[in-house]
């Protein structure tokens, strides 16, 4: 049986009214580049999130870019993060011209450790960016403490972690900004790229706003669907071409009422695998007790990990190495010297961390097949 890290079309299949009917809804309207889906999608989603305002724009790397942007990180600024990321944590920092500064993270959470921040700490440092890797929660009280104590931004990484709670609270809501991810196959994704901005900050809010539409001011907005016509061609900084498209804010708002019901399933595989999978030898996902974890991926620590992924393939069974070699050992930041060992933590858990499928609608069998196999490794492959 073919089982694959994730299946969008049996999620359109669920939701195919509510998709269909939102599509044509913007085609009707004539409407393509922002106004009121858009305008719409903001208010639900930072309703949903518990944050006073959402900007949406086009991609997840544009809400970390723009979010540091409405930040003022900029030239001569460290900004503190974790090494096991994807690349548009850092390179976002890099075109602000702010430096990066790797810390390194806590074993069971995968996120950056707090008790690695302050030895990072210098007088150029301006913020810290922790990253809630595959849904889990960055431990985010202790973050907060240092940057108050230190006079430092918060902007939080939330692109795999839409809904994730700490201590009942939605991660995103904590820093300055939240930057999440809405690309297809994320816990909420839409059909093509997208990416939303939360923020408790009105002025980072329509900052925000500006920088996506080329640096137009906030009149210019309320007439780009061309149904009021344009009220100001004033330019107030230099932008970028970053809007959410209508199109995707309307698909956006049909998935949202059955988010929950969405991440309480992923929980609801999660809890079957650990139950399946705990007499093998390997390492299933911690979830802290003040966090509600919501499983973008399912990421257990294996050894031999390769051919573990090997036994899987061979069987049909998919599976995906996230963040292996880490951003530190990656060819695009060896300018800045890093060698094996800089990173202790990360390094160990990035040479064993291995994904297994997990997405709302997979089935029991394929959940079955899954462990089935890696049974059968463990079996011809017992531990030394």
């Amino acid at each position: 049986m073919c089982v694959p890290m994730f299946n969008l079309r049996t999620e359109y299949e669920a939701l195919r009214d509510e998709i269909d009917a939102a599509i044509q809804r913007v085609i009707d309207s004539g409407s393509f580049v922002l106004g009121e889906e858009v305008e719409a999608f903001e208010a639900e989603f930072a309703r949903y999130c518990g944050a006073r305002y959402a900007v949406g724009v086009g991609s997840g790397t544009a809400a970390l870019h723009l979010g540091l942007m409405a930040c003022g990180i900029g030239p001569g600024d460290e900004v503190i993060t974790a090494p096991n990321s994807d690349n548009p944590t850092t390179m976002t920092l890099s075109h602000c011209g702010a430096t990066i500064v790797w810390a390194d993270i806590d074993r069971r959470t995968f996120n950056l450790d707090p008790a690695r921040i302050e030895e990072k700490i210098t007088g150029r440092t301006r913020a810290i960016l922790p990253v809630h890797l595959f849904g889990h929660p960055a431990d985010m009280d202790p973050i907060m403490e240092i940057a108050r104590h230190r006079g430092l931004l918060v902007i939080e990484d939330a692109a795999l972690a839409v809904g994730a709670e700490y201590k009942g609270r939605r991660v995103g809501t904590f820093g300055d900004v939240g930057c999440i991810s809405l690309a297809p196959n994320k816990i909420l994704g839409a059909y093509g790229d997208a990416g939303i901005i939360i923020t408790n900050r009105k002025e980072i809010a329509d900052r925000i706003k500006v920088l996506r539409n080329y640096g137009h001011s906030l009149e210019m907005e309320a007439g780009i669907d061309g149904t009021l016509g344009i009220r100001s061609w004033e330019l107030v900084a230099e932008g970028f071409n970053e809007r959410l498209d209508t199109l995707q804010a309307a698909i956006l708002r049909a998935k949202l009422p059955a988010l929950e019901d969405r991440i309480a399933r992923r929980r609801e595989v999660a809890n079957q695998y650990n139950q399946r999978l705990a007499s093998l030898d390997l390492v299933t996902p911690y979830e802290a007790p003040e966090v509600r974890h919501v499983y973008r991926a399912y990421t257990v620590l294996i050894e031999n990990r390769e051919q573990v992924r090997d036994h899987l393939a061979a069987r049909g069974i998919a599976s995906r190495l996230y963040y292996s070699p880490p951003l530190h050992l990656q060819p695009t930041y060896a300018h800045l010297g890093f060698q094996p060992g800089a990173f202790p933590v990360t390094e160990e858990v990035a040479a064993k961390m291995l994904s297994l499928p997990l997405f709302p609608e997979i089935t029991a069998e394929q959940i079955m097949t899954v462990v089935s196999a890696l049974e059968e490794w463990a079996a011809a492959n017992p531990a030394s």
